[in-house]
């Protein structure tokens, strides 16, 4: 289990190198809300538009905002549509991929992307504060007995964490005191 922790920790130390090693750009929002609004024309638009469901195999953990679902590996240019201008937004060529990697910040909710056959897709999800929750219920400052209650026996656990994998994602839970201090969802990259 401590091998599969640092491997879990080598992996997001390598995500935050690549939208940080390469160069960046930083353009302000023009959005200020804190939460993304869907408007009814997204939501129009949205049900004529393919799933998440249908544009990943099997998503595992989905986070859901706003009646939009948002998968890792997911396109993000739906996201976008349905959610308008991030509040804030950073760019930087991608170190692992062709094209840039791309931050996208929705009040409390932070989606990093990754480029492929120019388009974007979800690589994590990371929800930063207890207005926000997973689509299960389970929010920063949930206990750790909660989080268990809720997902059951973890995949794999540290002391500071619990990993849940299921299909093409891994939905980590970090703790200090056995309180959720940060919620992470993340594509499985071969």
């Amino acid at each position: 289990m401590k091998k599969r922790f640092v491997s879990i920790l080598v992996s997001s130390m390598l995500v935050v190198s690549l939208f940080t090693g390469c160069g960046s750009s930083e353009a302000p929002a023009a959005n200020s809300e804190t939460a993304p609004a869907v408007s009814e024309e997204a939501s129009a638009q949205e049900s004529s538009q393919q799933s998440v469901e249908e544009q990943v195999a099997e998503p595992g953990y989905v986070y859901s905002q706003g009646g939009v679902d948002v998968a890792v590996n997911g396109e993000m240019a739906p996201i976008v549509e349905a959610w308008g201008e991030p509040d804030k937004y950073f760019e930087s060529e991608s170190c692992a991929f062709q094209g840039m990697d791309k931050v996208y910040t929705y009040g409390s909710v932070v989606i990093n992307t990754y480029p492929e056959n120019d388009k974007d897709y979800v690589l994590t999800i990371e929800l930063k504060d207890d207005t926000i929750t997973t689509a299960e219920g389970i929010y920063i400052g949930s206990s750790k007995e909660d989080v268990v209650a809720t997902y059951g026996a973890a995949t794999s656990e540290t002391d500071v964490a619990l990993v849940y994998d299921k299909g093409e994602c891994q939905l980590t839970f970090f703790f200090e005191d056995d309180c959720v201090t940060n919620i992470t969802y993340a594509a499985k990259m071969d």
